[in-house]
């Protein structure tokens, strides 16, 4: 993949792309500018910009497309911790102001304090494919969708993460929750497949999915009628969920908020949540070599 360092250090696997975020930090003029510990502000709500602030940005000669998509690239590859931010800076492409170019060079100012983390992949115990569904409700202040948000890791290391506001408004959390778990299951059986056809022998089933909302559990698991009129319009995708932890492909399992390891790809969280989440999924800060340099260290 472009960009990506491979190393190789004892028992451990790291990919970084710390060299192509140093070319993008020269690129805009920020190799030496005060670095910050979090991709966008906590609880900040991009909006769309005024015909007259979009006119005033366009005047600048910026290409806001081209800076967008050299982080998305970095989110999408090897950097969950922007896929937040950078998913949240894709939705004003056609017309971006002058806000939402301060929203990129705050991410680049977090890039700045952090272009040594990467994924670290070691030998573990067999844990297998595990998973974190979770969702923010009326998320989006313009149209009141939700923002999924999931990822899965294996052997304890992460191998898939996901953000994208959902296509359709939501009427509860549990809705919203819903939605989320039908796109990761998706992903999942996929995943599966693919182990089967990489011959792996670590394929676990059924896989576990970490859900920290009791409704959409028992809604799941049977203990709520599906024929309730307020989920009428979401039926089929309950169904196909209900169906696929009846095979025992999957398996729903509580837990509380404050373990939920997907929330930061829901939401900006602060600091010491997105410090605390990156920590448990492998993401780490790296050394020179691109072993890792201490991993009791914080990683932002």
């Amino acid at each position: 993949m472009l960009g990506v360092k491979v190393s190789r250090s004892g028992s451990s696997i790291t990919l970084d792309q710390q060299h192509f975020t140093e070319s993008l930090l020269d690129l805009y003029g920020l190799s030496e500018s005060k670095s910050v510990s979090t991709p966008l502000l906590p609880n900040v709500h991009l909006s769309p910009e005024t015909e007259e602030e979009i006119s005033k940005f366009n005047l600048l000669g910026i290409s806001y497309r081209s800076a967008i998509s050299s982080i998305n690239y970095l989110s999408t590859a090897k950097r969950p911790d922007l896929a937040h931010s950078v998913s949240s800076l894709l939705q004003f492409l056609e017309n971006p102001g002058i806000q939402h170019w301060n929203g990129f060079l705050q991410v680049l100012r977090y890039l700045k304090g952090t272009q040594s983390i990467g994924l670290v992949y070691s030998k573990s115990k067999e844990q297998g494919i595990e998973a974190y569904s979770d969702a923010d409700w009326g998320n989006c202040q313009l149209t009141r969708r939700s923002v999924t948000g999931y990822l899965a890791t294996f052997d304890g290391s992460l191998v898939l993460w996901k953000t994208r506001k959902q296509s359709t408004v939501s009427l509860s959390t549990a809705e919203a929750k819903y939605k989320a778990l039908y796109d990761l299951t998706s992903e999942l059986l996929w995943l599966q497949q693919w182990c089967q056809e990489c011959s792996l022998s670590k394929i676990n089933k059924p896989i576990p999915i970490y859900e920290d909302n009791q409704s959409c559990i028992n809604t799941v698991n049977g203990n709520i009628n599906l024929n309730n009129k307020r989920m009428k319009h979401i039926d089929i995708q309950l169904h196909f969920i209900k169906e696929v932890v009846g095979s025992s492909r999957i398996k729903l399992i509580y837990t509380p908020t404050s373990l939920m390891l997907a929330d930061f790809l829901t939401k900006s969280v602060n600091r010491q949540i997105l410090k605390n989440s990156l920590s448990s999924l492998g993401v780490l800060r790296l050394g020179v070599k691109g072993c890792v340099e201490n991993p009791d260290q914080d990683c932002t």
